[in-house]
């Protein structure tokens, strides 16, 4: 080998054996290497990472509680992770080579939600989360609440980045009851409106534990108005949002609207998953579940006839789909 072609060979034969040795478990003259986490939040219908810009808009609850157990599900220690560290979304793990179950919760807080607190001998499948409710009710906002789970391996060498993919469960309906006469006048209090599921906990999988019915209530309910183009006719409306925990295809639900100052029974009943799957796009190359996973925000408006002091619905959008509708109780077939 010539001479001048070894001097071109030793400065990169130098490299690789420094980069090779710039960090090592086995020797204690070395530093350990470094293992970054980063949470990604990209099950949505746009299929962006939108977890950093929900996290950081909330109210409060801006963090996450990372759950860490050894390979048989041994819990080990948490990490909460909040502020800049959650602004920047690399987190740097201190842990030993081996292989780890992550759990990871963001938006938990005392006011919306209870939790189990890991101990030292607790197990990753006694994990579980229920919604707070009074008399199995809930009529009040919650933030945001999102899940994931990463089996994670720590090499013994070489650095590592790490993604752990997170779900949100939970969902806002915005209901706009408008009446189709102009000039009458419409009370928010005359109006009941109120959703059921079957689903007010969850477990470290994300599924839910009982089945025990929860009814949602309006968090926020007040008359607003729009006017005809020309001005000349103002249309009142009762606009009102709900909000649910993770909705599951598979399980009965309910949405039901009643005109509460005059009828006894409700003027619309339906079955709240059927109508809002009504909305997936036949292009959207994915199941009804994933649907619901996805989407996170629906809008009802619903189209009211009011003469003669009844309510009479008229016909419904759904996220800009209409469904016109006569007295209709739309449920699945038995």
């Amino acid at each position: 080998m010539k001479l001048q072609h070894i001097f071109k060979t030793l400065p990169l034969l130098a490299g690789m054996m420094l980069g090779a040795a710039s960090c090592d478990y086995i020797h204690e003259d070395l530093e350990p290497c470094d293992h970054f986490l980063h949470f990604s939040y990209t099950y949505n219908m746009k299929e962006a990472d939108a977890f950093v810009p929900e996290m950081t808009n909330q109210a409060t609850a801006k963090q996450v509680e990372l759950f860490i157990y050894d390979e048989a599900g041994q819990f080990l220690r948490s990490q909460t992770i909040s502020g800049a560290e959650l602004e920047s979304n690399r987190i740097q793990l201190d842990l030993e080579p081996g292989t780890y179950q992550l759990l990871a919760w963001a938006g938990l807080n005392d006011t919306d939600y209870t939790w189990t607190k890991p101990a030292a001998d607790s197990s990753i499948g006694d994990w579980q989360m229920a919604v707070k409710e009074e008399n199995g009710q809930v009529g009040r906002e919650l933030l945001g609440l999102f899940q994931g789970s990463l089996k994670l391996e720590i090499p013994s060498d070489g650095e590592t980045d790490n993604t752990l993919p997170m779900v949100k469960n939970t969902n806002k309906i915005r209901l706009v009851l408008i009446d189709a006469n102009g000039g009458t006048e419409l009370k928010a209090e005359d109006f009941a409106i109120s959703a059921t599921t079957q689903n007010g906990d969850l477990d470290e999988a994300n599924q839910p534990i009982s089945a025990e019915t929860i009814t949602w209530q309006p968090y926020y309910q007040a008359v607003e108005s729009v006017q005809s183009a020309d001005g000349s006719v103002t249309y009142q409306a009762v606009c009102a949002e709900l909000n649910t925990l993770r909705l599951l295809d598979d399980s009965p639900t309910s949405l039901t609207l009643r005109y509460a100052k005059e009828d006894e029974e409700p003027f619309l009943n339906v079955n709240l998953t059927d109508l809002l799957l009504l909305t997936k796009m036949e292009s959207h190359d994915m199941e009804a579940q994933e649907y619901l996973d996805r989407q996170d925000e629906y809008v009802i408006t619903a189209y009211l006839d009011m003469v003669g002091g009844k309510a009479h619905c008229l016909e419904i959008i759904v996220n800009d789909w209409t469904i016109r509708l006569d007295d209709v109780n739309l449920g699945r077939e038995e």
